[in-house]
């Protein structure tokens, strides 16, 4: 953590030597979260556009894996997918899973292009449940 404004608003975090602007889910209500390094996190976002995946396949044909700002904590997410149900996006720095699942094995490997309206940083949730359920 570099710097935050508190919960639910604007952060500076360090990725890989990359700043990233973030959207601090990090941060107690009662206290901000102070600078340096951070364990146990997870990145996600918000996207508020619907994409279908033939649009969003179209949109990276040159095969890049980056986040690309476009204001605040909004981006253009160039990634591969790597895993359906749910769906998890290689952006280069980070992988994160998108809103929008698919059961179709033959996304995987495709690159994409998504809108990400908010670029989130929260504390990573370990499942409560075994690990082999079955």
């Amino acid at each position: 953590m570099e710097h935050t404004d508190g919960l639910g608003k604007t952060a500076e975090v360090w990725v890989e030597g990359n700043l990233l602007c973030v959207c601090d889910g990090f941060s107690s209500k009662e206290n901000r979260c102070p600078p340096g390094p951070l364990e146990n996190v997870k990145f996600s976002y918000v996207s508020n556009q619907r994409t279908s995946w033939a649009e969003a396949v179209t949109g990276n044909r040159t095969d890049r894996k980056l986040l690309e700002p476009v204001r605040g904590f909004s981006y253009t997410g160039y990634g591969q997918i790597v895993q359906v149900m749910p769906v998890v996006i290689d952006f280069g720095l980070v992988q994160m899973e998108d809103a929008n699942w698919s059961s179709d094995e033959g996304l995987i490997g495709c690159y994409v292009r998504v809108p990400i309206d908010r670029l989130e940083i929260s504390c990573a949730v370990e499942n409560d449940w075994p690990k082999d359920m079955r």
